[in-house]
């Protein structure tokens, strides 16, 4: 995922009844800039949200008053009654003396890092390791606003499964072809003890559940964690990808469902099933209203997770290499 990369305005429109704000549209965003600042067809540093920027001399003007010195979190936020995500700034902040090439990362250069939400010291963990990426791949999903090529991707598929994203914390398991038995947090290995990762893996009884040759990648969420939005009693297992160490294959959706039946674990719930011709007229604009219609109770939900099968198997992404797995953020949800 790119966290801040060289990009072109490719539509600005009026905001009603504002005299000194417009709608900039870049990739599949629409942010908010000052009137006149820019035109079509500019090439800009586009940063989407869930980033973290340094306080510097280009963004001084997104500085904590309180505390200038304080990191910035880009998110999305309402403007005037409309929608800005992400922020737009002229290719002036980068050295002038150098080329850059469309859809080229400068978060870098720049100091631009994710945004990653922090977990409660009493559930972290000691780590064993890092994490085992020559085994399965981390768990971090791209968002469609910032891929809209792969929405073409998508429309050759068989079906796209919209499931909900939860938010809570990442946990992977892992039993391998020996037998041996791992417990990951997002980007460590961990120790058994009393963290919320082995608790989980000891609750479900994974080490036994498990076949050798497998990997659960879910995510784990209730009390406790990241101030629990969907207001569960104690704390829950949700498996959204299963993959086969045997052949480094990702499990369809369904066959996922049909390997966790009635084992106690449970999956990220389906929203959406897209097939044939829907699927070839889908827009962008449809999984963004989708995703906004997610809630938690009342409560807005943080998103959906998109993914493109094909004759019941995963599809990949040329665009992404790897999985054709996007995310849509929600954009009223609050964290």
């Amino acid at each position: 995922m790119k966290l801040a990369e060289i990009q072109t305005i490719n539509e600005i429109t009026p905001i009603e009844g504002a005299d000194r704000i417009e709608l900039a549209r870049v990739q599949g965003w629409q942010s908010v800039i000052q009137r006149g600042s820019y035109s079509v067809g500019d090439r800009i540093v586009f940063v989407p949200i869930d980033t973290v920027l340094p306080p510097a001399v280009w963004n001084s003007h997104l500085h904590d008053k309180t505390d200038p010195n304080k990191p910035i979190r880009v998110k999305t936020v309402k403007l005037r009654g409309t929608i800005s995500s992400g922020l737009i700034f002229p290719l002036s902040i980068l050295d002038p003396f150098t080329d850059y090439e469309i859809g080229q990362d400068v978060s870098s250069i720049l100091g631009i890092e994710k945004y990653v939400k922090s977990i409660p010291v009493h559930l972290q963990g000691i780590a064993k390791g890092d994490f085992p990426t020559h085994l399965v791949s981390k768990t971090d999903e791209d968002n469609l606003l910032s891929n809209p090529d792969v929405l073409n991707e998508l429309k050759s598929c068989g079906v796209a499964i919209c499931t909900s994203k939860y938010d809570g914390t990442s946990g992977t398991f892992i039993k391998e072809l020996d037998g041996t038995f791992r417990v990951c947090s997002r980007n460590l290995e961990l120790e058994d003890g009393g963290n919320v990762y082995w608790q989980m893996a000891k609750k479900y009884d994974l080490q036994n559940l498990m076949d050798n040759g497998m990997a659960f990648s879910s995510e784990i969420v209730g009390t406790g964690i990241q101030g629990n939005p969907m207001n569960l009693e104690g704390v829950e297992l949700f498996v959204f990808n299963i993959k086969d160490l045997n052949d480094n294959s990702y499990l369809s959706y369904d066959d996922m469902c049909l390997t966790l039946e009635n084992t106690g674990l449970k999956v990220v719930k389906e929203i959406a099933r897209i097939h044939g011709d829907d699927l070839k007229n889908i827009t962008l604009d449809y999984f963004q209203k989708l995703a906004n219609e997610q809630k938690y109770g009342n409560n807005p939900a943080e998103g959906i997770v998109i993914r493109g099968y094909l004759n019941n198997k995963t599809v990949y992404s040329q665009k992404l290499q790897k999985m054709l797995s996007v995310k849509v953020i929600n954009q009223d949800y609050k964290d």
